[in-house]
């Protein structure tokens, strides 16, 4: 009875895994999309307010962003950016080229005019829609993948214990 019980529990911790890895997919394609639509909002704020770009970012940012965006205490929004950009959680499973990305977008936000600024974001849009369909279809593809092969990977190792 026990030693079942204990076949239950390595299928279900070798199913969890893969749900876990699955969900990890999920987290980076919310992510980018939640920061595309930060760059839409931001471009929005850009056009029509006239306010400083610490303002900007904190009015432009949704619910997503904001646990990482920080008060800012700095007076170059530079090191403000890059600071928030190290403050990404690994939760996000966000690659090393979606934090370059990121973290380049912020290097020269602030440092030029408004149409250049606006600019700079369209091109990053574009930029980070790359990411989301390379996300997208890694999701697609290989989360379904992770769930079936950790449960089968759980009754594998079962059926060898019996």
């Amino acid at each position: 009875m026990v030693k079942y019980i204990g076949l239950i529990f390595i299928v279900l911790g070798c199913f969890a895994a893969g749900y876990y890895l699955s969900a990890r997919l999920k987290a980076r394609y919310n992510f980018l999309t939640a920061f595309k639509d930060f760059l839409s909002a931001l471009e929005i704020n850009l056009r029509f307010k006239n306010t400083e770009i610490f303002s900007l970012i904190k009015s432009s940012a949704p619910e997503l962003l904001n646990s990482f965006l920080k008060n800012s205490n700095e007076d170059n929004f530079q090191l403000y950016w890059s600071r928030c950009v190290s403050d990404i959680p690994k939760s996000f499973a966000l690659k090393k080229d979606d934090i370059s990305l990121i973290f380049e977008f912020g290097k020269l936000l602030g440092t030029t005019d408004v149409e250049g600024q606006l600019n700079h974001i369209n091109l990053y849009k574009e930029l980070i829609d790359t990411n989301i369909n390379n996300s997208f279809s890694e999701l697609n593809s290989k989360s379904k993948l992770y769930k079936l092969l950790g449960l089968f990977a759980g009754l594998t190792i079962a059926l060898l214990l019996l």
